[in-house]
């Protein structure tokens, strides 16, 4: 397991991004990796997406980027690396206060249709996430065959089409 918070510091994003590809570890199964109030931005957010995917075994992925400039880039490699997490089983995501939009809202839930998914929270907080997110979540949503636990909490979130 691996526990990394970093809240209110001076990170910028080559700080960021060196510490994020040391994340690239295939035995890797338990992820609470929380950054708060910091620099970074989607050249960190791509490269902790770039490092993840090589976790193959990941099951449990608990991810918080609030209060950052990470854009759509940044959910886009998140989804990509996701679906390369095939027997993930509990997901906790959260952006708040980020710079993502539908087209990278819907890169992330994208990478959310895993099978074996059985607890998911889905937090999208002051973001511009928009109706193809939705959309996109609910078609994902539909191939979990084993949910159990659902979440979705999206506050302060422009939905439009």
């Amino acid at each position: 397991k691996a526990d990394l918070s970093l809240y209110n510091t001076k990170l910028t994003e080559a700080g960021g991004q060196a510490l994020v590809s040391g994340l690239d570890r295939p035995q890797l199964q338990d992820l609470d990796l929380r950054i708060r109030d910091t620099g970074v931005a989607d050249k960190t957010g791509a490269a902790l997406g770039q490092a993840l995917s090589k976790c193959a075994n990941m099951l449990k992925l608990h991810l918080e980027l609030s209060s950052t400039l990470v854009a759509d880039a940044t959910g886009i490699s998140l989804g990509r690396a996701l679906h390369n997490f095939p027997k993930i089983t509990h997901a906790y995501v959260t952006f708040y206060g980020s710079k993502i939009s539908d087209v990278g809202g819907q890169g992330l839930v994208q990478g959310l249709d895993r099978r074996y998914l059985k607890d998911l929270t889905l937090n999208l907080y002051d973001t511009s996430i928009g109706d193809n997110t939705a959309i996109a979540l609910g078609k994902s949503l539909s191939a979990c065959d084993k949910l159990e636990k659902t979440a979705l909490v999206f506050t302060s979130t422009l939905l439009t089409d």
